[in-house]
Formats: C-alpha cells, structure tokens, sequence
C-alpha cells in the first residue's frame, strides 16, 4: 500500500472546437519535481466519441495510455496508481477535438514530495491551462 500523497495539483484543460487529430493541442500541466503517486481524472458529458486526450512528458511519448493512442469517453471519471513515472513536473496533456464545441479534460496528480527537488514551479504560458495549487 502506498503513502497518502502530501500535495495535489489541478488543471482544468480546454482542447477548443475544431482541434484537429493530426494538429493536437499541447497544454503544458506544470508542477514542481515531484513523485506521482496517482492522477485523477474526470470527462464531464458532452464529447460522445469526438474528443481524444492523452499524458505525455516532457514532449515526449505518451505516459497514459502507455504506447499511445488516445482515451476516448464521454462523462466518464477514473484514477490511474502510477509508479516509476516521470518526476520533473514537466507534463502535458495531448488532445483533439472534432465536435463544434469546445471540452475540457479535469485533472488531479497526487504528488509526494521528492528530497532536494526544487520548490517553485515554472508560469505556464498557456491560457487554456487552469492550475490550482
């Protein structure tokens, strides 16, 4: 069994209308070096098949789901219990969107704290990031 995590992180992620599969848009979800525990998700109703989202870090491959592709659902809510996952804090969400109205992807990261990593988080540029500590 696992520690409780010490801290949460949340972001509220907009993919607009019209984002399309073979342009995704890349939202930095910036937080300190930290260990994740686990990550909370949650699609509200509304995308019925026509938005896709996934986790990638530090520009890279996809994290979840693991070797790619996209998470598909409408009103729809999960955790995923991570473990050896990147730690920088550098992450991102990844996703389209071909339906006429725009859809947000609502994420929690329960963190650990990591001994000697930095304190402070770099400002995301982003405005379609929301981010409350």
């Amino acid at each position: 069994m696992s520690t409780p995590a010490v801290e949460i992180r949340s972001f509220a992620v907009a993919i607009p209308a019209g984002t399309l599969i073979t342009a995704p848009l890349v939202t930095p979800v910036y937080f300190p070096a930290r260990k994740v525990q686990a990550i909370n998700w949650r699609i509200p109703a509304g995308p019925s098949g026509l938005m896709g989202w996934k986790l990638t870090s530090s520009g890279g491959q996809a994290v979840i789901p693991a070797g790619g592709g996209w998470i598909v659902t409408d009103d729809d809510a999960g955790v995923w219990a991570l473990y050896g996952q990147p730690d920088t804090g550098y992450w991102e969400v990844t996703g389209y969107n071909s339906d006429i109205y725009p859809h947000t992807v609502y994420l929690d990261f329960l963190l650990d704290v990591i001994s000697g990593a930095q304190t402070t988080v770099p400002m995301a540029s982003n405005a379609a990031l929301s981010s409350q500590s």
